[in-house]
């Protein structure tokens, strides 16, 4: 039987999982890990602001359907992707006995899913993984894919390795309880998937900005799950970003993890950093003659209208630009740009000259 909430199944080299979406799914968590073949025990990876309700209802609700799960609480915040707290997890298991057969599942945002999927790909040499995302950002995009990592002091995401969990299983009913910042910066990189590849969702975005920000059930679960069928496309195509298509997701993270690192993750999420990345790579693609002005101006609108920066007033260029010199995505010294030739159609560049570059920039930091 066809789950109702599925949103897209994920093909990859070892196999293939499902994407859902769907209103009260944490509550039917156990169903779901009965239906995956999960008996447990489990080891929940959450963190301090998710753990109430969300983390203790998934420990319930997997208990319900008799699956033992235990529960790992670490700091919110980006600065807990560390070793240090890698580390701890990997001895708390150690000390529960736990066994290769035995899953991981992150319960919460990027962070929660980028930690715990790192631990989960190199404990033991590898134990099955379940996604269950709580953030707008991580049901849309991080959760998807097999990218886990931690960060080092340089940059983010430094040390990682591509695992892809066993499912992803996202209650869309959890974002109701999110701030209005969280969910614009969510929201970012669904804005993102429809520039890059659907320019259909972009409509719907212009048209539903206030309902999707109100999380009404029915057009955001439809808009979450259409954003998480793109990115799961992507990645079935691409698994390991080998082929220049996966890349293609990188759509103004070049400046936006640069602006990350740069104020040490203390002032944009990673959603307003995006949001002023895509500003600057239209404004290069509109000097470069790839896209006309009215599509600069309409990406904007819709950005504002999700409460997303357009600009990083005040950000040293100097910070930025060293920051972008160590983003994964450099190849022979150089970065590579996605660039949008029409609203949901994107490139790659590898040719944009860095006096545009260091010109946009300033565009950027300067009011």
């Amino acid at each position: 039987m066809v789950d109702p909430d599925l949103a897209a199944v994920v093909e990859h080299s070892g196999g293939s999982y499902p994407v859902v979406a769907g209103w009260g799914v944490i509550e039917r968590l156990g169903d779901k890990f009965v239906d995956l073949g999960i008996a447990g025990p489990v080891y929940i990876i959450t963190d301090e602001n998710v753990m109430h309700p969300y983390g203790r209802a998934a420990q319930w609700a997997l208990q319900r359907s008799g699956i033992a799960a235990h529960c790992f609480i670490i700091p919110a915040g980006e600065t807990s992707k560390n070793f240090g707290l890698a580390q701890a997890i990997y001895e708390w298991l150690v000390g529960l006995k736990a066994e290769r057969g035995h899953a991981i599942v992150a319960v919460g945002g990027g962070v929660v899913g980028d930690l715990a999927g790192f631990v989960a790909s190199t404990f033991l040499r590898g134990v099955p993984f379940v996604q269950v995302p709580t953030s707008m950002a991580a049901m849309v995009d991080a959760s998807i894919g097999g990218k886990v990592a931690v960060n080092l002091p340089q940059a983010k995401n430094l040390v990682g390795a591509f695992y892809q969990p066993k499912a992803v299983l996202a209650d869309v009913q959890a974002l109701s309880t999110l701030g209005k910042r969280e969910l614009s910066e969510g929201w970012a990189e669904a804005i993102k998937h429809g520039l890059i590849l659907d320019s259909g969702l972009v409509d719907v975005f212009e048209e539903h900005a206030e309902a999707l920000m109100e999380i009404e059930p029915e057009i955001s679960t439809e808009v979450i799950r259409r954003s998480m069928a793109i990115k799961a496309n992507v990645v079935s195509q691409d698994e390991r970003e080998t082929l220049g298509i996966r890349i293609l997701l990188n759509y103004g993270h070049t400046i936006g993890h640069a602006l990350e690192s740069t104020t040490e993750y203390g002032q944009f999420m990673h959603g307003e950093g995006v949001s002023v990345g895509m500003m600057g790579v239209a404004r290069m693609g509109q000097e470069l003659g790839m896209i006309s002005q009215d599509i600069v101006d309409r990406q904007q609108r819709i950005l504002e209208r999700f409460n997303l920066p357009t600009k990083a007033i005040g950000i040293p260029i100097e910070d930025i630009r060293l920051a972008m010199s160590l983003d994964k995505k450099v190849q022979s010294g150089t970065n590579r740009w996605v660039m949008l030739e029409d609203v949901g159609k994107a490139v790659v560049r590898q040719d944009i000259p860095w006096e545009m570059v260091e010109d946009t920039l300033k565009f950027l930091t300067t009011s």
